[in-house]
């Protein structure tokens, strides 16, 4: 396949994720949109649908499934591997950078969690040190577990490259949102004014992809977590089979406009799906395809990435303010503070996150990989993400 057709294709899908969700909200107001609908930052959230026991326990009963996959994967099929004793050759330090993430994160952090009063311009912007830091911190992890290999000393650009992939990566959520009646919101996003918390947001959201990157590195580095998933169920799905998930992804797209309480929890599978399937299409590596060898390690550990982030980004936002008896916020210095409101769901909060909302994570970690795949195959750049391992020498794409 020639690289426009590539291109073209990819270019389609991505605007894909833009459009078909306008369309199908611009069905269901008849394009009279409600003057606040595309209000950025949103400051709250429309009453959504009640708490529902039956669809908590499905998406419990998925979520707990997916659990014993990670912790018992012999019950679905997995081979034990056997795991080889690993000693280091060698014992390196900490590099400079770690201590600089260390230094930037928990700093800020402690500045955000003892609700200091300033100084304000820094914590005004305190997820761009908080997510850049805590990146910098799991890379230096990561080069002390593999004698001086990790992503910033052996290919600093491509983590610049994912960071600046990350910026409509994520943006493009903060779009969707809008077309699920905003699943998050901001509630003291006003303290800045919007155009300022709108070059924030593009800004901060820089460090987001990075870190699931880093998180798979480290993955990688535990030899108990290595080979764990490389022996499994050898899946290969027919043409007509991607096909069909390829136009069901373009399909919920428009329903999700349309019936945005109903079809919330797609948002976060339609982009990871329609990307893969493009992808795969088009002769481009994904994660997911080592899978028809039985090596599930590239996806599932992808997507473990961001469920552990996602504590972690969850935990550092919700101690970041000061909260009443109804779980009110009384105090932040934190424009980006968020908190959710989800349809039939929004129960069992751990921090400001309903307990099945960590579900969305899993795919959101899949989705960051893809992303990155998708930005530098337009680009035309070199990645060592476009194989397992991504401190093996790089082998280009065939043309």
């Amino acid at each position: 396949m020639t690289t426009l057709r590539k291109t073209t294709y990819l270019l389609l899908a991505i605007l894909a994720i833009f459009v078909l969700p306008w369309v199908g909200a611009s069905i269901q107001y008849q394009d009279q949109f409600p003057p606040d609908f595309f209000a950025y930052p949103m400051l709250s959230s429309p009453q959504q649908e009640a708490f529902s026991w039956p669809i908590f326990l499905l998406f419990a009963g998925l979520s707990v499934a997916v659990i014993v996959l990670y912790l018992f994967p012999r019950l679905f099929g997995f081979r034990a591997v056997p795991q080889p004793d690993y000693r280091p050759a060698k014992r390196v330090g900490f590099p400079l950078w770690f201590w600089l993430g260390l230094v930037s994160w928990g700093g800020v952090a402690v500045l955000l969690w003892t609700k200091a009063t300033g100084p304000a311009w820094l914590l005004h912007w305190s997820d761009m040190p908080l997510f850049w830091g805590f990146a910098l911190m799991i890379d230096g992890w990561v080069y002390v577990r593999q004698e001086g290999r990790s992503l910033i000393s052996r290919v600093p650009q491509e983590v610049i490259g994912i960071g600046v992939s990350s910026v409509m990566g994520w943006m493009l959520f903060e779009y969707l949102n809008f077309f699920v009646e905003d699943n998050w919101f901001y509630p003291k996003g006003d303290i800045i004014d919007r155009e300022e918390f709108l070059l924030y947001a593009a800004v901060i959201s820089s460090g987001l992809l990075p870190l699931a990157f880093e998180w798979y590195s480290l993955f990688k580095s535990i030899p108990a977590l290595r080979e764990r998933f490389s022996l499994g169920p050898k899946i290969v799905l027919p043409e007509w089979l991607k096909t069909t998930a390829l136009w069901l992804s373009v399909v919920l797209l428009v329903l999700a406009g349309l019936f945005p309480a109903q079809l919330f929890f797609t948002l976060w599978l339609t982009p990871a799906i329609l990307l893969a399937t493009v992808l795969d299409k088009i002769g481009v590596w994904t994660p997911l395809r080592p899978i028809g060898q039985g090596n599930w390690t590239p996806a599932l550990l992808i997507a473990l990435s961001y469920l552990i982030e996602g504590f972690f980004i969850e935990g550092q936002n919700y101690f970041s303010a000061t909260h009443g008896p109804n779980r009110e916020i009384l105090y932040t210095m934190a424009p980006a503070y968020w908190q959710y409101n989800l349809p039939y769901v929004n129960a069992y909060h751990l921090f400001e996150m309903p307990l099945i909302g960590y579900s969305g994570y899993l795919p959101f970690g899949v989705y960051c990989w893809l992303w990155w795949i998708a930005f530098a195959t337009l680009q035309g750049i070199p990645s060592r993400f476009f194989q397992e391992a991504p401190f093996q020498p790089h082998k280009p794409e065939p043309a």
